[in-house]
């Protein structure tokens, strides 16, 4: 097929799953799936095991759950809300108190 009747075959599908209420995640997967099986000759496992594998190793995925457990750690701990109810007497004076609590908080926790 060409590309513009590609297209529009692939834009017709994805309208047609966003339409019928489905999450747009999944109508994305939907419709790449769609033009794996159907545009493509390449063997469906093959490229799906490698997308898979070269997506899973990267850094910014491998520091979302540390990133989660710090939260957690943090909050069971209540070490954030003693940082913050410190902090908040000092910036009693300075206009827009709570905003700059937040800021100089999320700087000691990023340094």
């Amino acid at each position: 097929m060409s590309d513009p009747v590609t297209f529009a075959v692939l834009l017709a599908v994805l309208i047609g799953l966003l339409a019928m209420g489905v999450w747009v995640a999944l109508s994305l997967v939907v419709m790449a799936f769609v033009a794996l099986v159907f545009f493509t000759n390449a063997p469906q496992g093959l490229v799906l095991a490698t997308t898979l594998w070269g997506h899973s190793h990267s850094w910014p995925l491998a520091a979302l759950p540390l990133f989660i457990l710090m939260g957690e750690i943090l909050l069971r701990s209540r070490l954030s809300e003693d940082m913050f109810s410190g902090l908040a007497p000092w910036l009693v004076r300075a206009p827009g108190r709570l905003l700059h609590v937040n800021i100089i908080g999320c700087a000691i926790f990023a340094a």
